[in-house]
């Protein structure tokens, strides 16, 4: 995987001073799975000049698979140097001021607690802050964004809000539906994140979210994080990938909607994915959730073209540059906004 980029002089500059916090990764060379497998996100982060990360810990696992996961993680950070976990945003103010890469362990669903809030205290008190409800489907707190259904909140799910609010845990809701979605911004005594979504109005995918989400997110103080998938991204991301062009075109929209303060990027990059892993996902996990887009388009066009890995992510501030974005607006998108979010929920209840 190639990782050198081009930067114009003034990007160039603008990007090592921000504090650049990447909204959602995974991958097994970011998580590995095995104590022997080797440990590449610090390396993959310094790279792209990426400080701050939500990394996927768990997304469809019980309590003792997302513990063992998690353990796998921590003991791999542990051993690693130039890397930690992030607890605090003075953490990753830190890190950033020492150049080394801080790790948000994150959840993509809430099964890990198995309808247990106890669980949750465990979990926060390991080192996870950031909580997506549910994952396409309907589980214990709320139906996802592939339920046809579209319920919203269950009693466990109003319960766990509170929870997450009164731990300083973020609520994502990126693969939440829409009414779960909007029942949790009303809800939530904290602003909530779209972690790595895109406009549906761009390009209607349940997976996408809709202006009506949009705006309540940033009424209540939230921030949005672009995704950078092709398919998601694009309606002929399959046909054709999706360019940085029309990564930022999503920006603008957002920005055009509610305004600089509200978003972010969240590229959702499976970090080495190679094209076995391409294909054997192909007829898993995107036949198991069509709506996520999934049929037959090449490994070429799975994300934005140029940009299949954090390490790439400085090719975003030079598209923001040549767009026309400010320095103060693009240090908003590439971090600043999402600082602000954390420390006001971090805070907690």
């Amino acid at each position: 995987m190639s990782t050198e980029v081009e930067l114009g002089a003034h990007a160039a500059d603008l990007h090592r001073r921000a504090l650049v916090v990447n909204a959602l990764a995974g991958g097994k060379v970011a998580a590995p799975e095995s104590r022997e497998a080797p440990f590449l996100l610090p390396e993959i982060m310094r790279a792209g000049g990426v400080t701050a990360v939500n990394l996927t810990v768990s997304f469809r696992d019980g309590f003792a698979e997302s513990v063992r996961k998690l353990s796998l993680l921590l003991q791999a950070i542990d051993r690693s140097d130039g890397i930690a976990v992030a607890r605090t945003v003075d953490d990753l103010r830190d890190a950033k001021r020492r150049g080394e890469a801080a790790v948000l362990l994150g959840f993509q669903n809430s099964d890990p607690l198995e309808g247990s809030l106890e669980k949750l205290d465990l979990f926060h008190r390991l080192g996870v802050r950031i909580v997506q409800l549910t994952y396409q489907r309907r589980n214990l707190a709320a139906d996802g964004c592939g339920e046809p259904a579209n319920g919203g909140l269950s009693v466990f799910g109003r319960e766990l809000v509170g929870e997450l609010n009164r731990l300083g845990i973020l609520i994502d809701l990126s693969h939440t539906g829409v009414r779960s979605t909007l029942d949790t911004i009303e809800l939530s005594r904290a602003p909530v994140s779209f972690t790595h979504a895109n406009a549906y109005a761009k390009n209607p995918v349940a997976r996408n979210k809709t202006d009506a989400e949009i705006r309540a997110l940033a009424a209540a103080g939230g921030v949005m994080g672009i995704n950078g998938i092709a398919r998601l991204m694009s309606p002929h991301g399959k046909e054709r990938g999706a360019t940085l062009a029309e990564f930022v075109d999503q920006i603008d929209y957002v920005v055009d909607l509610v305004g600089i303060d509200h978003v972010g990027i969240g590229l959702d990059i499976s970090e080495g994915m190679t094209r076995e892993d391409f294909e054997e996902r192909k007829t898993s996990f995107l036949g198991k959730f069509p709506e996520l887009g999934g049929g037959e388009f090449p490994f070429e066009f799975y994300y934005t073209t140029g940009l299949d890995s954090m390490a790439k992510t400085g090719l975003i501030t030079d598209a923001l540059v040549e767009r026309g974005y400010s320095d103060e607006d693009v240090l908003k998108i590439l971090g600043e906004n999402f600082l602000r979010l954390l420390a006001q929920v971090f805070a907690g209840a």
